[in-house]
């Protein structure tokens, strides 16, 4: 069991922000610094509202090399419309991402140091909350993280939602390839991972925004696209390439390849992250795209089917119910995502606040 995290407070406010298209609110805002036992700073931006019942907690994890704008842009906000659902939103910036940087921290060395410290928060946060017990909510490879961090922290959890999160990777044939390439790198690999080179993936999200309609032209054909042409205003997508990509370790990197072309699961140490993820029985909500070329729901899916939990629900948004077809990026963001994933997500969540509530009262 994984010690809880020291959460300080650095500030505190109250914002009026946009959730979607002209509906706004009022949030109380604060910005944490979680120190975890390994003595890495991680940044916490916390959203809540005061004028609404407060029915649970939540810990959002963003994905591979990105950071807290994978949830939360100027026009368009999944943490302001949970917040004002009345759950009580906890922003995560991964080791080396974001304002965690800027506290000091370098990207990982290891995918472990995500496992570790994310386990550590989610204790601080449910203490901090008051809440006892919090969900825990993945994108892509933040969904990795959700995975292999809650069994360390059962007890505490409410129940876990990813959103195109990774539990197999290399279904995309490109990917497949990309990652037999590396692992042909031998006794190359070690000395690289010695290394522990960072990767700075912010001029490639200037450049695709830069060049935007031909992006989004080429997005119909290119095979590792990040959204579906025309799902989102260009606007929305442009915001999210400037601010949303980081740093991250090129050893997280390795990792990735090492799970695609091994079709596994686990840690730098031999940690078996699936089998200690799929005996865990707390409620699941495994959230896929049709369309999603970065992580298919061809990866999403095991997860689904592999875990014991008594409580377990698989969701692939398609035209077929939702109108449009769904990508990577889109999923969370896109233009119908208010319509659609946001709602889904908002009541699989607040029905199990309703029964953590009563199990509690009982």
């Amino acid at each position: 069991m994984v010690e809880p995290a020291r959460l300080e407070l650095l500030q505190r406010t109250r914002v009026e922000q946009t959730i979607d298209r002209g509906r706004f609110g009022l949030f109380g805002k604060e910005v944490l610094c979680a120190e975890a036992i390994s003595g890495r700073k991680l940044s916490l931006i916390r959203k809540f509202r005061d004028d609404v019942p407060r029915r649970g907690a939540i810990l959002l994890v963003h994905g591979f090399a990105q950071n807290r704008y994978t949830w939360h842009l100027s026009t368009r906000s999944l943490v302001n419309y949970l917040a004002d659902s009345g759950l009580d939103v906890y922003n995560l910036e991964l080791t080396g991402h974001g304002r965690s940087r800027a506290l000091g921290t370098a990207p990982a060395r290891s995918f472990d140091e995500y496992v570790q410290d994310t386990g550590s928060v989610c204790r601080a946060v449910a203490d901090y909350s008051g809440c006892g017990q919090i969900f825990l909510m993945g994108h892509s490879l933040g969904g990795a993280v959700c995975y292999a961090a809650a069994p360390a922290t059962e007890g505490c959890i409410a129940g876990l939602v990813t959103i195109s999160g990774m539990f197999r990777f290399g279904a995309n044939p490109v990917t497949l390839r990309m990652a037999r390439a590396v692992s042909s790198l031998g006794r190359v690999e070690p000395v690289i991972r010695k290394l522990g080179a960072n990767i700075r993936t912010r001029f490639l999200g200037r450049i695709i925004a830069d060049q935007w309609e031909q992006a989004d032209d080429l997005s119909w054909s290119f095979p590792l696209a990040g959204w579906v042409p025309g799902s989102t205003e260009p606007h929305i997508v442009q915001e999210r390439l400037l601010k949303g990509f980081d740093w991250t370790g090129v050893n997280i990197f390795l990792t990735m390849m090492r799970w695609a072309s091994e079709g596994s699961f686990t840690g730098p140490g031999g940690e078996n992250y699936e089998e200690r993820f799929t005996q865990l029985d707390v409620p699941l909500l495994v959230i896929a795209a049709d369309r999603d070329r970065m992580l298919p729901p061809a990866d999403a899916r095991p997860a689904y089917d592999l875990s014991q939990s008594s409580d377990k629900t698989y969701k692939v948004f398609s035209p077929i119910r939702e109108e449009v077809h769904w990508g990577h990026l889109d999923i969370i963001l896109g233009k119908k995502a208010p319509t659609y994933v946001w709602p889904y997500i908002g009541a699989w969540l607040l029905e199990r606040c309703q029964d953590t509530a009563q199990a509690t009262d009982a």
